[in-house]
């Protein structure tokens, strides 16, 4: 009989930051579940699902943000037609002004 196992090159326990972030992804999804049944006089499961999905993102992108914020590493935040690095400190550097004319957006994108 051939011994057919794979010695993974990782460690496959979850650490204490992986349960975290799975635990916050699921608590998100519940959240955005709960809101859109909430906020939908008829739901299907496609809605469910989407709610779902929303939530767990804005959820997820809110604990980047926090996370992020903890590497005082300076920011890209957009104000209006600008981009600013926004440091730790709080004091923000002009990075660019952003194209607010339409006509240097292509009127047609390839998505392949």
């Amino acid at each position: 009989m051939v011994d057919k196992t794979i010695d993974a090159p990782y460690d496959k326990t979850m650490n204490r930051e992986d349960e975290e972030t799975l635990n916050n992804l699921i608590k998100g999804g519940l959240l955005g579940a709960g809101l859109t049944a909430l906020l939908k006089r008829q739901v299907d499961g496609e809605d469910i699902a989407v709610g779902a999905l929303l939530g767990a993102a804005i959820l997820a992108s809110v604990k980047a943000s926090e996370r992020a914020k903890e590497t005082k590493i300076p920011l890209l935040v957009q104000e209006g037609d600008s981009l600013y690095w926004k440091h730790p400190d709080g004091h923000k550097e002009f990075f660019k002004e952003l194209p607010n004319d339409s006509k240097s957006l292509p009127t047609k994108f390839k998505l392949s």
